[in-house]
This record gives structure tokens, sequence and C-alpha cells, in this order.
């Protein structure tokens, strides 16, 4: 069973790539000829919100009094999105993909990293063309809404349904492993009972929860910069302090990639097909470029022009890429990847920056740890509230939310491999057909994508 969900989830990131790459080239790469753009547009937005609101309203991007109610700053709509993309699996997915496919795994973070963003660009463009205002005056967003008014009101619930399963289990999941860290030996006297760390969690997503979308997007444009920075600084500096090994691990990705080798466990891994299943399937996880769960929080941002906020929204994948590699780097230098003594996943970055920084490289981990768990929890709680509110039509949000820190709390003190299992089933179900409904609005829709200073698309 566990084999066959394998290569169910590796043949939809693989569907998700390729069409990636078409809109890549439809887009004529978009990623990369808006990239000084994208990287104006956010520094412009992160030096304050007034200044860039009235910038926005100078250049046009946002016409003023335009700007709806119930929607947050288009920074903060970004961060929102970014907190669910840069979660431990940014940070264990690239190790266990290393450990399984070999350090040509690398190559299927790059490969997603470079395309993912195009994916992006188009459904959170298409997630504020076609968002709404509900009669309560709440803005209505994300992949349901696009489905719904350009595809089909089925394929919509159907999304809706899935996501909202997804969300939950997710959320538990991150919170397992957020338990599971903080109760590791490594922090000797100090490790957290799980009970505390299921409390705790549940409880303050609660509490943030029904603070609505503004308190969560005050809360991530504070959360992700500190959680983003205290990583790759840590991991940066590990790489650069190791530079003269880096030819020598390039050569080891790239052979790695194109040919098979044993393992000391005297399995055989690597070779592209290996490179790239465990390397695009995990890629694509972290990242959640094409999936749509990112375009959630984009919804409710006040960009008034959708290719914008879609052309800010790429910022999320790029990181998700970024913070991927550099983890994955790590363990190459460090060798911990081999090492048949750790378990497999976190504690392997852990021994990695252990053996930099002492007990402080332990520290910078279990801080990142906190940080990035804690983000996509929220994150994934806020998505999932989205999905249960255009179910219900905006009715018993509330139990939607005891529900979830129910899940969570669940979750930090059991055993989630039954949950995993039964939800990635229902991934593939998900993000395929979305990705094709992706290409298919585009296609349908190119006016969506146009802007009258002709810099975006046609």
């Amino acid at each position: 069973m566990s084999i066959i969900l394998d290569y169910l989830l590796f043949y939809a990131a693989i569907v998700i790539l390729f069409v990636s790459i078409f809109l890549s080239i439809k887009t004529r790469f978009v990623q990369i000829r808006l990239l000084p753009e994208m990287l104006r547009q956010f520094t412009r937005l992160l030096k304050g919100s007034k200044a860039a609101q009235e910038g926005a309203i100078q250049e046009g991007t946002i016409q003023e009094g335009t700007i709806q109610e119930g929607t947050i700053q288009a920074h903060k709509a970004l961060f929102t999105a970014m907190s669910t993309t840069l979660g431990i699996s940014t940070i264990v997915g690239p190790v266990v993909a290393i450990h399984l496919g070999g350090p040509g795994a690398l190559v299927g973070f790059l490969v997603t990293m470079i395309f993912g963003p195009a994916a992006n660009f188009a459904e959170v463009t298409l997630a504020l063309a076609f968002r709404k205002k509900s009669s309560t005056g709440q803005i209505m967003g994300g992949p349901m809404q696009y489905l719904k008014d350009g595809v089909s009101p089925f394929l919509a619930h159907w999304y809706a349904c899935a996501c909202l399963l997804l969300m939950v289990a997710w959320s538990s999941a991150q919170a397992n492993q957020l338990a599971s860290v903080l109760s590791m030996p490594l922090l000797g006297q100090g490790q957290v009972d799980p009970l505390w760390t299921a409390t705790f969690v549940a409880v303050g997503v609660l509490v943030i929860l029904f603070g609505g979308i503004k308190r969560i997007g005050e809360l991530s444009a504070k959360l992700v910069p500190t959680m983003f920075l205290c990583f790759v600084g840590g991991a940066g500096w590990i790489v650069l302090s190791h530079v003269s090994q880096l030819p020598g691990i390039c050569e080891l990705i790239v052979s790695s990639a194109f040919t098979p080798q044993a393992m000391g466990s005297g399995i055989v891994v690597g070779g592209i097909a290996q490179s790239l299943r465990w390397g695009v399937l995990k890629g694509i996880h972290s990242s959640e470029a094409g999936i749509g769960t990112q375009t959630i929080p984009h919804s409710m941002a006040e960009n008034e022009h959708p290719a914008i906020q879609g052309m800010l929204s790429m910022a999320a994948t790029y990181s998700a890429g970024f913070v991927s590699i550099l983890s994955g780097l790590v363990v190459l230098i460090a060798g911990t990847w081999q090492d048949a003594n750790l378990p497999l996943g976190i504690s392997m970055v852990v021994e990695a920056f252990r053996q930099n920084y002492s007990f402080v490289g332990t520290i910078i981990v279990m801080v990142s740890t906190i940080l990035f768990a804690f983000g996509t929890i929220l994150g994934n709680s806020y998505n999932g509230g989205e999905c249960f509110r255009f179910l219900t039509r905006g009715r018993l949000l509330h139990v939607y939310y005891l529900l979830t820190a129910v899940g969570i709390f669940v979750g930090a003190t059991c055993d989630v491999s039954a949950i995993w299992t039964v939800t990635d089933f229902f991934l593939a179900p998900l993000a395929v057909p979305h990705i094709i409904a992706i290409l298919y609005l585009v296609l349908k829709r190119p006016e969506l994508f146009e802007h009258r200073s002709n810099i975006l698309i046609y």
C-alpha cells in the first residue's frame, strides 16, 4: 500500500511539474523575467504599510477607495501563505529525499524551485480574479471560487472537501513532529512533555484563528521573517564555512542523479528516476506549488490587480526551495544523511548543526522547528477554515476551529502515521484535477493575466 501511494503521489508531482513547465513557456518564464520586479515590489511593501499602500496607489496597482473590508495588506497575505510552505517538511523533506533517493534528489528540488513559481503565479492570479464578497462582507476566494465559476461547481466542492481533510491532517502531523522534537533527549532535563506541547499549540492556534485573517496576517508578518532568517542564517554559515567542499558536493549530486549507487544498507539508490521521484515529490509537497492551498490567504490581499499579487506569490516557492536546498547541502556536508545511528529526519539536521555549532546548533534547529511548525499549523488551519466556510456558506466556522484544535492535540500526543497514509492518498486526486483546471483557465482566460503596463504575460 505504501509503495502504491508513493508512486501515485510521484506521478501526481510529475503532472504538476510538466504543467508548471508549460506555464513557464506560456508566460515567457514569468518567474525569471519578473524576478527583479518581484523583488522591488516585495522590498517596497516591507518598508511600511502606509507607504506601501500609497506607493501602490500612485503606481496604479491599487486604486484609491477600492480596498475592501476584510482584506489584509499584500505582504501580510504573502507571509501567511509562506507560513504554510515554510514548515518542518521544508527542512526534513530534502533530508528524507536524499536518504531515499541519493544526493541527486536535490536536482528535483532545484527543478521544482525553477518551474514551480509559474504555477504559483497562475493560481494566485486566478484566485484574486475570481474572488467574491459574500452578503456578510466576507471575502471568498481560493481555488474553490475559480474552480466553481471557471470550471465546475462539483470540482470546487470536491477540492474543498479534500483540502479540508488534508489541512486538518497536515496540522496534526506538524504538531506531532513538533512534540517529537521538543521531547528529544537532546534537550536534556529541559525536554517538554508532548501533553504540554499539545495544549500550548492547540490553545494558541485556537485563539489566533478566532481573531480572523487580520490577526493571522499580523503574526505571520513577524513570524515568517524571523524563522526564515534563523534557519537560513545558521545553515548558510555552515555552507560558507565549508565552501571548499562545495565542488565535491556538486559533483556528488550530479553523479548520483545519473548513476545509481549502493548505500551502506546495501540498498541501491540514485539515478535520474530515483532522484526525480523523491526530489520532485518532496519539492512540490514542501512548496505546495500548483496544489492551490497558497491561494487562499492571497485571496485576502489588498492588491487590486490579480497579476501583481500573483507575481509576489512566487517568493513563497523560491523561499521554500532555497531553504530545502540549504538543508540538503548541510546534511551532505556533515555526512549525517548516511549515519545509520541517526533516525531518519530532523535528527540528521540537528546533528549536522551540532557538529558546527556544538550545543548552540541544537538550539538553532529547535527554535527554527518551533517557529516553522507553529506557522504551518496556523496557516493550514486557516486554509482549512476557508474550505469549511465555502462548504457551509459561512456557518458554524467556530465548530471547525474547535475540531482543528482537537486534531492538533491528538496529533501531538499520538502516532499520526495512519493519518498521513489516508490523507496523502487524497493529495493526488486533489492536486491533479486542480493543476489541469489551472491550465484550462490560463488558456481560456488569458486576459486575466494582462496588465496595462504590459509587463506580465502577453
